[in-house]
Parts: structure tokens; sequence; C-alpha cells
């Protein structure tokens, strides 16, 4: 029998086995944070010997983020090229030639991008194919590569302005709509509108890459000249104003819980302050909605319309909803005769702990109502450290306990060296 070799009874047991291996395997990815061992996985057919182990692990990240930066570096480069490389040829003036022109224009066209030679050139830089009568030698007025008649493209004069100043071109409407509509088009109207017709004399011929290059870079500036509609900056401030409540309402409840529990740290005129620039927020995000439920008060005889009368409305409702749930949690500012009796209860509460722990200290009864002089700096300090003793035990910090308490103990021989005397 060769080694390694397990023989199985029936198929019963066969995937019984199977089955016990897989879920080992499984148990071992579902223990993230077990240690990484020197040594690879292995499987063994030894029913006793069933833990797999993690192979060696390694993070990639520092090295795809320089690859990233590289490629990205790169690509914006190439995107800036071309497009000054499209501003310069598309541009109209007395002193360029027009394409009808074509030994001039070509002169022009080759003074701002050098050509590769066509005698050099025995295959199309796109698809490889080998130029014969049938396939022409095309140049790329962008990057200067020859290219074949099915690689090449026709990018319009138009189209080329509306990718180097989407806000000046002379196709960009000033509606909303139509701009939007013009934007979101364009991405079909490079390839559509590059059509194989060189007579066309608004046209500049770009290659396969270019175009994609100067595809891509029309996806990230799609919407940035649109203008904003009005619903969307009415809503953006209410946004700002309900995070800018929602950071100072922390800082708030902690003032007035701070108050509430008697403590000198904040005084009553910061909650009051917190408290006005609440009110503000609380009444922009009120005036603001109500701004927007105004605009759907306009003509509603259409379906573009009534959604749009619809949004306003739901932003209104979402705008009460938020307020109701603010005014719900705010908690009101209580007056100075609330801080002065607060503040007397927890003296009178804290001297009637002092009093029971002194009477606990130097052994006499709990009907003790005045401390020695001499010993009061003492049971204050013993006081002290056994509210900061609990408050250690309560958070887990055994460090702190076992401090506290060896401090305890040395105020108690403090304390009763003290009575001796």
């Amino acid at each position: 029998m060769p080694p390694g070799y397990v023989k199985y009874g029936n198929a019963t047991s066969f995937f019984s086995f199977a089955k016990q291996k897989l879920k080992s395997v499984q148990g071992s990815f579902q223990t993230p944070t077990e240690p990484s061992k020197p040594h690879a996985q292995y499987f063994s057919s030894d029913s006793n010997n069933r833990q797999q182990f993690i192979g060696y692990s390694i993070s990639h990240d520092e090295l795809l983020r320089t690859i990233r930066k590289k490629k990205h570096d790169e690509f914006f480069h190439r995107t800036d090229q071309l497009l000054l490389h499209t501003r310069l040829l598309t541009t109209k003036n007395e002193y360029i030639p027009l394409n009808k022109d074509t030994k001039e224009r070509r002169k022009y066209e080759q003074g701002i991008v050098s050509w590769t030679e066509n005698s050099v050139a025995s295959q199309c830089a796109s698809c490889s194919k080998t130029f014969g009568i049938s396939k022409r030698k095309h140049h790329c007025r962008l990057d200067g590569r020859v290219i074949c008649s099915q690689c090449s493209r026709l990018l319009p004069f138009s189209v080329a302005q509306d990718l180097i100043d989407p806000t000046v071109s002379p196709l960009s409407s000033t509606a909303n709509t139509v701009m939007l509509q013009r934007l979101v088009n364009l991405t079909s109207l490079i390839p559509s509108a590059m059509i194989q017709d060189a007579s066309n004399e608004d046209n500049l011929r770009i290659c396969i890459r270019c175009e994609f290059i100067l595809q891509k870079y029309h996806n990230q500036i799609r919407y940035k000249h649109i203008p904003v509609d009005q619903i969307f900056s009415l809503y953006e401030k209410i946004i700002q104003a309900e995070k800018q409540y929602k950071s100072i309402q922390s800082k708030y409840t902690t003032i007035i819980e701070s108050l509430l529990n008697g403590n000198t740290q904040y005084q009553l005129v910061d909650a009051q302050r917190i408290y006005r620039e609440l009110s503000i927020h609380y009444d922009k995000i009120d005036s603001v909605s109500k701004s927007i439920s105004k605009l759907a008060e306009g003509d509603s005889t259409t379906p573009v319309s009534n959604r749009y009368a619809a949004l306003c409305r739901n932003i209104r409702t979402y705008s009460i909803q938020m307020m109701q749930n603010f005014s719900i949690s705010i908690r009101r500012l209580p007056t100075e005769d609330d801080l002065r009796r607060i503040r007397e209860e927890k003296k009178r509460s804290e001297d009637e702990r002092m009093v029971e722990c002194a009477a606990k200290i130097l052994g006499m009864k709990d009907n003790l109502i005045e401390i020695p002089p001499e010993l009061e700096p003492f049971v204050q300090q013993y006081y002290r450290v056994t509210q900061f003793l609990e408050e250690a035990r309560l958070a887990g910090h055994l460090d702190e306990v076992q401090a506290l308490e060896k401090n305890l103990k040395e105020l108690e021989k403090a304390i009763r060296m003290v009575q001796l005397n």
C-alpha cells in the first residue's frame, strides 16, 4: 500500500471525512486574529491531526498606493497635454489656417505636435494591422501617431470647445435642464459625431487612445458647470445647520449635566451661550425649510413639476420631524435658584458623608457633629481618596485601585499619629 493512502470502507465514511476537513479549513478562516505560523498550510489524512495553520501574509497597500499615484500622475499629465493641443488646434482666428488650406494647415498642426514619419510606420499604432492599398495612413493630430481609418475618429470643433471650456461653449444653454441634457448626451455625442468623412473642415482627426482620455476627462467634469437649482442650495443649508446643531448639542448636554450635578467647572452663562447658538441653528432649519415649501406653490400641471413639489414638501416634513426630535432631546436651562439649591444639597450630602467617614476612621459614634480642627485636613483628603477609589473600581483601573488603597492606609496611620499626639 503506497504511503499516504487511506482506505475508506464505504462512500459514507469518505464524505464524512471530507466534511470534517472542510469544517477544519473554515474554522481557520473564522479566526483572523490567530498569529501567523512560520510554515505553510498542509493537509493530512491522519484523523488525530485536524489543525490547519494559516500561512504567511503580507500587505501590498503601500505598493498599491505607489503604483496608483504614478499612474494617476501620468494620466493627468497626459490629459493636460491633450487639452493644450486641442485648444491650439481648434482655435479659430485670422492667423491660423483653416482645414481647407491643406498644406498650410498640416504645417501648422505639425508645428504643434510632432508627427511620426510615414516611412517608419508599417503598422497601425492602435490595431497593429499592416498598411496597404486598402488601408491608408492617417496621423492623430493630438499625439502624432500613425493610425488607420478604422482606428481614427473625427472630433468636431464644437465638441472640443465643450471639453476645453464648457462655460463659454457656444452650444451651451443657460437653462438648467437644457445644459444638463447637453452634458449628459456628450458621452454619446463624441462617438456618434466622429463620422468617417474627411471633407468636413470642422473636424479634428484623433486616435482611439486620445478619444478614451478625452472621454474620461469629460466624465469627470460632466456636472461641474451645471448651475445649481435653488432647492439644492437651500437643502445644503439645512444639512449644514443640522450638523452644527448636533455638534453643539453634545457640549450643551455636558454643561447641563455638570451644572445639575453641582459641579463648578461650568457656569450658567456658558449654558446660556450654547443655548442661544442652538436656537439660531434651530430657527435656520425652520426658516429655510419654509422657503423650500414655498417653491412647491408654483405650477404643478406636468409630472416633473409634481415631483418637484412633492420633493419640496418632503423636505419640509423631514425638517419638522428633525425639529421635533431636537425639542424632545434638549434639556431646559436651569435657573440660578435651581443651581443654588442643587449646590447646597450637594454640600450637605458631602458633609454628611464626610462625617460618617470621620466617625469610621476615628472610631467615634455616628452622631459626631464636629471634626477636630487638627484632623479636618486629613479627613477631607481621606474622603476624596475614597471617592477616587470608587471611580477607579468602576472604571476597572486596577493599578490606580492599588495605589489609592495604599494612600488610604498611609492616611489612616497619619490620623492615628495625630490622635496619639
